[in-house]
């Protein structure tokens, strides 16, 4: 980016102290179980394996991803170390690259600074965003890589410079490796509106059939190095890491079609509020907009549709729409009344106090469920005060307050959601705390570890002892073990419909250096009685209960 205006360097000296705020505290709390705990387990084991081709988890292979992120984790770990700031620095730089392609898509679109400033304050205070920073999954990742093949491409578009058309390709590509073929769909959908709404044609040069094959041989190259030793993945990635995510319950992540309007609505609270005043007209202001305006508008929804009728659903599958969105409604705040900017501010003052009061009620309650600490409350305190006093110095008349109210939001959430998860790991179900009590316990060394029926990702980061999850009934403990080349994986998995498997689960429960967790809400099977007699003491966590002997 050059620095030839004062917005673009303001826009930076803001995204560094967004950077300087998303890594504040970032290793001080435990992964989240399960999607963290498994992609930070599964780079810890290709980390210490030296096998990058191969995926592991807790020693069985895994082929539901491609190994992008898995890379970039090891990466953390080999400059900060196996931890957890290691495992999730990379996600935090890639919140700020999406910052900054923000800003640049929006000022190529509209050809303004101004709007490309405004569109990275709304971005940035978005809390699927903020969620992405907090917790290490593959979406950040690729949703940084899509934005950037989408600003390659349009800059190829508008100024004809052949190297972007190369690193559109060579990003769609990495893309693929990302996450696989869904990629495609969101930077599909863009392009293809684009064409349409200002009437592009599609003229295939040689630069474009080069492109292609970057394309297909950086994205295809992992996947035909795992098939060349497994043949049998060609079924199993075309069935059921593509086919089985969109028409099937898989992965028990079937949602119905209306799924994600509610969580749409929350995520954009206080922004679809601002078209209630005058609200006929503003509904039909909705036909009279910009081609580059129409452009977000469309590919958004039409992406926000086509995940709504695939039957796998999460909340971060959306992701990659939400720079769109961040950049239309950055380029209609200056358009919008004042009446509606202040909805906006007004609406995110009252969310931030909203929070800050949760927050003292339960400090000063202390439910059992949530702990929160003086530290936590001075931080909520501060971003609260500091809220308030950006809301009195910059006058309403300034179309950018609803923006930077917005900022102080996003700063906010994320300052207090980082001190909650410090003291609250049963909140993300991460083992952390569970096992200390574990290390400390005893001084006796070879402890093992049991994990009723219940797949834990996280446990080998926390400890040596041997962990063996005991499968019954539970989908997490359907572990895919075609690919094995040996039996080594039994030792990790038990199957408890196994009578051999059951005895000698009995011989090592009464040994001192046994430990069995169970969630509460399995603690009252029929199931467990056998195991739970052998045991004399018990520890309780908010969601566990560990069984051990004295």
């Amino acid at each position: 980016m050059k620095l030839r205006n004062t917005t673009d360097r303001y826009y930076l000296i803001f995204v560094c102290l967004v950077f300087i705020l998303l890594i504040i505290g970032l290793g001080s709390y435990g992964f989240a179980e399960t999607s963290e705990a498994r992609y930070s387990e599964i780079s810890r084991e290709m980390f210490l394996s030296g096998d990058y081709l191969n995926p592991q988890l807790l020693g069985i292979f895994h082929f539901h991803k491609p190994p992008i992120t898995y890379y970039i984790t090891t990466l953390g770990y080999r400059i900060f170390g196996i931890n957890e700031f290691g495992a999730r620095f990379f996600i935090q730089v890639a919140i700020v690259l999406q910052l900054l392609t923000v800003y640049g898509l929006a000022k190529l679109l509209f050809n303004n600074r101004k709007t490309a400033f405004l569109s990275g304050l709304i971005y940035f205070a978005m809390p699927i965003v903020l969620i992405s920073s907090r917790n290490l999954t593959t979406d950040a990742f690729l949703t940084t890589i899509i934005m950037a093949a989408i600003y390659c491409w349009q800059i190829y578009i508008c100024k004809r410079k052949i190297i972007f058309l190369y690193l559109f390709y060579s990003l769609v590509g990495l893309a693929l490796l990302t996450k696989g073929p869904v990629a495609l769909l969101f930077i599909l959908a863009y392009i293809v509106t684009y064409k349409l709404i200002f009437k592009i044609g599609s003229k295939v040069s040689m630069h474009h059939i080069f492109g292609v094959i970057l394309c297909i041989s950086i994205g295809s190259s992992w996947y035909l190095l795992v098939l060349w030793e497994n043949p049998i993945l060609w079924s199993y990635f075309l069935k059921e890491q593509l086919l089985s995510r969109i028409n099937s319950n898989s992965y028990n992540r079937a949602k119905p079609f209306w799924f994600y309007l509610p969580i749409v609505l929350a995520l954009l609270l206080p922004w679809w509020l601002s078209i209630i005043p005058n609200f006929k007209n503003k509904i039909k202001s909705l036909t009279n907009q910009t081609k580059e305006a129409q452009l977000l508008l469309i590919s958004s929804s039409v992406l926000l549709v086509l995940f709504s009728v695939f039957s796998t659903k999460l909340i971060l599958y959306i992701l990659p729409l939400f720079w769109m969105v961040a950049i239309y409604l950055g380029y209609q705040l200056v358009n919008i009344s004042q009446i509606s900017r202040k909805i906006i501010s007004v609406t995110y003052l009252g969310l931030i106090s909203l929070i800050f009061l949760s927050l003292f009620g339960f400090w000063i309650i202390q439910p059992d469920f949530i702990n929160i600490s003086s530290y936590t409350m001075v931080i909520a305190l501060l971003t609260t005060l500091f809220a308030l006093a950006t809301n009195y110095y910059v006058e309403n008349e300034k179309k950018y307050k609803p923006a930077v109210i917005a900022a102080v939001f996003g700063m906010a959430i994320l300052l207090v959601s980082t001190s909650v998860l410090n003291t609250n790991s049963s909140i993300i179900n991460s083992t952390k705390e569970m096992m200390h009590f574990v290390n400390t316990a005893s001084c006796k060394k070879n402890k093992k570890v049991l994990v009723y029926d219940y797949l834990l990702s996280s446990i080998p980061f926390y400890t040596n002892a041997k962990q063996i999850t005991l499968k019954l009934n539970h989908n997490t403990t359907n572990r895919e073990i075609q690919f094995q080349k040996n039996l080594n994986w039994t030792e990790g998995l038990w199957d408890l419909n196994d009578q051999a498997k059951i005895n000698e689960l009995v011989k090592i429960s009464s040994k001192e250096n046994t430990y069995l967790l169970v969630r509460k809400r399995d603690g009252q099977s029929n199931n467990l009685v056998f195991l739970r007699d052998k045991f004399n003491n018990n520890k309780e966590f908010p969601k566990w209960v560990i069984y051990y002997n004295n």
